[in-house]
């Protein structure tokens, strides 16, 4: 091979870039900063973890079993809202019964006092 053709082959091959190579007009950006990333953030893992916290404070003066139901009727656990049917399975009721524990959960967190807790928490994130 003459050297003409080594230089043709190696102008075919696509050159690798390092992530780390600055981008833009001013060349203030990195490449690494412009690709999106699956990961959630710190500040997104903070705000989730402080969520279920204030979560549980709310739900605390429901019985452990009212907890159990509106957390899974609602994907507090998971990010999965569950059916009846599929709680009633998990927790072996039927699923008639899990609706009866869900709607006195749900009475009982609509009373005048928890249901200015839950205002007053919802105001302070805004």
């Amino acid at each position: 091979m003459t050297a003409a053709q080594v230089r043709e082959v190696l102008m075919k091959i696509p050159r690798s870039v390092s992530l780390e190579v600055k981008v833009g007009k001013e060349k203030d950006t990195e490449l690494v900063d412009l690709l999106e990333s699956e990961d959630i953030s710190p500040e997104e893992n903070l705000a989730v973890e402080s969520l279920r916290r204030d979560i549980g404070v709310l739900l605390k003066d429901l019985t452990e079993r009212e907890q159990q139901v509106i957390k899974l009727r609602y994907g507090f656990e998971d990010g999965v809202a569950y059916s009846l049917a599929d709680i009633g399975r998990a927790l072996e009721l039927s699923r008639e019964r899990v609706r009866q524990i869900e709607a006195k959960a749900l009475q009982k967190l609509r009373q005048p006092r928890r249901r200015n807790q839950i205002r007053d928490y919802f105001e302070s994130l805004t």
